[in-house]
Order: structure tokens, then C-alpha cells, then sequence
């Protein structure tokens, strides 16, 4: 007889080899050459807009990195938008602007919010293209840059986003994000070979300024303005493309609290904007309408539901299976005799459930996904430690940030910044 969870696990298996092999085939059926780069009489002018609240431990490295890109000073500037901060933000930022004629700095006197500072950044420029790029932000490679705006020989594409990976990984936290954010290395390459990229991230997205002049400035009212954004862009029929060449680095969360913050802010800004933007939802839209947003809200849903279910059942079952041996009069005091009943049935388990099966394809193609990722983020740490903690600890993560996320959707929680 197939228990519930043993059904939940068979259609989440059938959803994600159907999703995998989708993915793939599409990746290899249309692999996008990277465009050639544009002589640099034809580079465009560009504005990095970096909004800051209370980042004086990372803005220095920061804004270091964005002066360090291989870019014709004359053409780039960097607009640092100090949010109120209550640190040292704003004079640390300022000290750039001493040595260095492309930085300008601006001060908002009380905390408006990330979207409405890169609006103002955006207001200020009189570049072709903008830039945006968080305080948290490290560029390692200087010519990234000019492999983004390359891309935007195609007309239609009004975003480049660049391959993101966490900087530095150090602690259980941050390694397990270094995985998860190897693993969107592959994904976001291959949702931009069928042109379903949704989600822009906020470490050096690259904007047609054009697209802002036509169809406004980021949504103040937005708690992921990024997000909205790459779904408004899609909403008009544009393109927004994924250039692997370009690598940027962000310094995740290393404990846990702020790391649920964060999540939180994600997954209930994104609900939030996927129902701004559910007309997206139709054959109109492509792949990205009627198979890639679809599938991963059913995996989602799927992930809570298994994940949870599995949390009590197993310990209802432990209950129940030490009951049964007190009721056997069995020698608890004997730590030998109970690891190995414990090893026994843990052993039996495995080899008798077809989730074990379907456990090594998901290990397999995750060290895919590794090695691809590998190929262009070269300069990232080993995920030799990374890659067990992962596959360890991460699905009961998931759930519990999108059981969170959910709660504060449907009941209509504020969700705060930090």
C-alpha cells in the first residue's frame, strides 16, 4: 500500500526529472554564444547605482571593486545613495569621492527604502545603462563590465544578469548557500536559453535606462523590487539574458536569524509580485508561463508538504518504536545493543524505500550541476565540505523559510527589511 508520503515523493520525483530533463535539453538545444564585445568608441555610458543602509563593513570593498572594473572612466560613474544609515556608511563612501572623480555621493536624511534609492541614483544618471549594485557586492573579474553590455547588441534585451556566488564562504550557513547559489548557476542559463529568466538579483544587474524612462522607475511599495522589476520586464515582451562570463559576489548571511530574514524577504516578495503579474501565467508567455513558473511553485508546494509530513511522522514513529521496545523490557542502559538496533533499522529503511533511488539521481545530477558551475566560477572555494551540508540540511531549510514566507502572504504580515 502507498502511504501518503510515499505518493508525495513519487509525483515530486516525476516533477523533478520531467523539470531536469526539460532544463537540460533546452540548454543544449539552444545554447546562446556569448556576443562579441563592443570596440571601446562604441561602449555605452554607465551608471553603477549603489543604495547603502548601515554597510560600513563592506561598502569600502564595494565601491573599491566598482572603480577597479576595466571601464573607460569617462564613461562610468558610480552613484553611492547613503539610505540614513546610522553607521559610518556615508563618511566612509565619502572619502572615495575625495580621491576618485567617478564617485558622487547623496544622502537621503531618514531610511526610504532600497528601491526608492536606486530610483534617485537612477534620476541622477545620464547614462545609457544602469547598474545596480549592492553594498554587499565584490567583483573579482575587472572586464565584467564589458561582457554584460555586450548583450546589448540584441534590441530586445533591456537586463543582463550576471552568474552570482557567495564570497568567502566560511561556517555551515554560508556553505550551504555557496551550493544553492552554484546550483542557480545552471538554472538561470538555462531559463535564459528559453527566455524565462524571472528573477534578477540586486549584485550587478545591468539595465537599459531606456526601459526605466519608458516604463518607470523600481516599485517603492515592493519589499523585492529587483524581482517586480525582471517580471515587468517580461510583462512587455523584453528579454533578460544571463551572461555566464560575468561573475559577481555577494557576502551571504553567516547565521541564522538574518539568513530567515533575508528568505523571508525573498519568497514573500516574489508571491507578492508573481500576483501583481499572474496575467504571466499563459501560453503567451512561453516556457516561462506554462512550465518553469508553474513547476516551481508546485515544487515549493510539494517541498513544504513532504518536508513537514516526514518532520512528524518520523517523530510519531520514533515514539511509537520506543514504546514498543520499553514494552519488550529492551535494555536501554545497553548503548551498544541500541545503536545497533538503531543502525539496523536506519539500514533497512534506506534499502527498502525507492526515495534512496531516487536520492542518488538527485546527488548525481546536483554534482552536475557542480561541475558546470565550476567551469565559469573558478575563483570560488571548494564545496568538498559544502556539498553534504547541502544535501543534509538544505530541504528542511527550504520548507521552514517558505512555511514563513506563506504564513506572512496570507495573513498579510509586514515583512521588514532587516
Amino acid at each position: 500500500m502507498i502511504t501518503f508520503s510515499n505518493l508525495m515523493i513519487y509525483i515530486s520525483a516525476y516533477i523533478g526529472l520531467f523539470a531536469i530533463t526539460f532544463y537540460f535539453l533546452s540548454f543544449l538545444s539552444r545554447k546562446e554564444k556569448s556576443p562579441e564585445e563592443f570596440k571601446e568608441i562604441e561602449l555605452p555610458k554607465v551608471s553603477i547605482i549603489i543604495p547603502a543602509w548601515n554597510e560600513e563593513k563592506g561598502i569600502a570593498g564595494t565601491i573599491s571593486s566598482a572603480i577597479a572594473l576595466d571601464y573607460p572612466k569617462d564613461k562610468l560613474e558610480i552613484i553611492v545613495i547613503d539610505d540614513g544609515s546610522k553607521d559610518n556608511t556615508y563618511n566612509i563612501a565619502k572619502e572615495f569621492e575625495k580621491k576618485s572623480r567617478q564617485v558622487r555621493v547623496y544622502r537621503n536624511e531618514k531610511n526610504l527604502g532600497k528601491g526608492a534609492s536606486m530610483n534617485r541614483g537612477i534620476q541622477m544618471s545620464k547614462a545609457e545603462v544602469i547598474v545596480t549594485m549592492d553594498a554587499d557586492n565584490i567583483i573579482v573579474k575587472g572586464d565584467i563590465l564589458k561582457k554584460m553590455v555586450s548583450n546589448f547588441k540584441d534590441s530586445r534585451v533591456m537586463c543582463v544578469a550576471p552568474t552570482t556566488a557567495i564570497y568567502k564562504p566560511k561556517g555551515i550557513l554560508q556553505r550551504i548557500q555557496q551550493v544553492e547559489y552554484l546550483l542557480g548557476t545552471f538554472l538561470r542559463k538555462a531559463f535564459s536559453s528559453m527566455d524565462a529568466i524571472h528573477i534578477t538579483s540586486g549584485a550587478f544587474s545591468v539595465y537599459r535606462k531606456s526601459f526605466f524612462d519608458k516604463y518607470g522607475l523600481f516599485d517603492t511599495t515592493a519589499i523585492t523590487e529587483d524581482m517586480e522589476m525582471a517580471l515587468r520586464i517580461q510583462y512587455h515582451n523584453y528579454h533578460i539574458t544571463n551572461d555566464l562570463r560575468a561573475i559577481a559576489y555577494t557576502i551571504a548571511p553567516n547565521k541564522f536569524i538574518p539568513l530567515l530574514k533575508q528568505r523571508r524577504r525573498w519568497y514573500t516578495g516574489l508571491l507578492k509580485c508573481l500576483l501583481k503579474y499572474k496575467t504571466l501565467f499563459s501560453r503567451k508567455y512561453g516556457s516561462m508561463g506554462v512550465i518553469v513558473i508553474p513547476i516551481a511553485l508546485i515544487t515549493v508546494l510539494i517541498s513544504v508538504i513532504i518536508t513537514s509530513y516526514m518532520f512528524i511522522d518520523s517523530f510519531f514513529n520514533l515514539k511509537k518504536q520506543l514504546l514498543l521496545l520499553n514494552s519488550v523490557n529492551f535494555d536501554f542502559s545497553n548503548i551498544f545493543e541500541f545503536n545497533k538496533y538503531a543502525i539496523e533499522r536506519i539500514f533497512f529503511t534506506l534499502i527498502s524505500s525507492p526515495v534512496t533511488y531516487f536520492f542518488i539521481v538527485f546527488v548525481t545530477v546536483l554534482i552536475f550541476y557542480m561541475i558546470f558551475a565550476k567551469k565559469y566560477v573558478k575563483e570560488h572555494s571548494s564545496v568538498r565540505l559544502s556539498l553534504p551540508l547541502f544535501i543534509i540540511f538544505y530541504a528542511f531549510l527550504f520548507a521552514f523559510w517558505w512555511l514563513i514566507s506563506i504564513f506572512y502572504t496570507l495573513f498579510n504580515r509586514k515583512v521588514s527589511w532587516r
